[in-house]
């Protein structure tokens, strides 16, 4: 790490660099950290603004402090939290193609429960959504709004609020990326499909499992295919 001019807040200045050194793997997991003194004249900090951000790290999992001895980098992509990956959004500092590929894979597994746990609490409001879906001829920043609108609307009616907080946290990454997911007709054809169904199936009071997970993993797929040819 080489001391660079401030741009940003003493606090989130030092964060930045931190987090940079860790995810660039210029300190990897195992990584014994230089002690405060040396650290806070490195970055350009005072010592009280870098241990403030050395515990606020420590929380979120990048970092373990033990009293009397060395702080040490974590591996943040198997002992880190909602913190870890609300700094890594936030700060940018990590593919957001890569997040958003990932999370398509996990949300294979998490919502075709929650969606059918939404639908046996209250379905009105989803049903609402789905009769406003958009035509094939939408903008695809309008097919990407609705998208998330409606995963939304899913996951807060299910009451889990770990999802919930999941969802917060990539909000701002999958608007970028999603829309460009939807630049191609294909797929506003294949998500159109998926919210016909989706409807159709709520109306007759029909299993919509199978249906969301079906879809999601099409549109994993497809993810895949389209950061392939970038």
């Amino acid at each position: 790490m080489q001391k660079k001019e401030k741009l940003l807040k003493p606090a989130q200045f030092a964060e930045n660099e931190i987090i940079k050194a860790i995810v660039s793997n210029e300190w990897p997991a195992g990584y014994k950290v230089i002690p405060e003194r040396e650290l806070s004249e490195l970055i350009g900090v005072t010592r009280p603004t870098l241990r403030e951000v050395l515990q606020r790290l420590s929380r979120d999992g990048w970092l373990t402090i033990t009293h009397g001895r060395s702080t040490i980098v974590n591996d943040y992509k198997t002992k880190g939290g909602l913190g870890v990956l609300k700094t890594l959004v936030n700060h940018s500092m990590l593919s957001s193609a890569k997040l958003i590929e990932d999370w398509l894979e996990f949300r294979i597994l998490i919502l075709p429960g929650l969606a059918k746990k939404a639908i046996e609490k209250d379905s009105s409001q989803i049903v609402k959504m789905l009769n406003q879906a958009p035509s094939i001829e939408a903008k695809s920043e309008e097919f990407a709004r609705f998208d998330w609108e409606i995963q939304i609307l899913l996951i807060n009616t299910s009451e889990n609020s770990i999802a919930k907080m999941l969802y917060n946290d990539l909000s701002s990454i999958y608007y970028k990326e999603s829309t460009l997911y939807f630049n191609d007709l294909h797929t506003k054809k294949k998500s159109s499909q998926y919210y016909k169904y989706l409807l159709d199936s709520i109306i007759s009071n029909k299993d919509i499992g199978n249906i969301v997970e079906l879809s999601m993993i099409e549109s994993y797929n497809i993810w895949k295919r389209i950061n392939q040819k970038k």
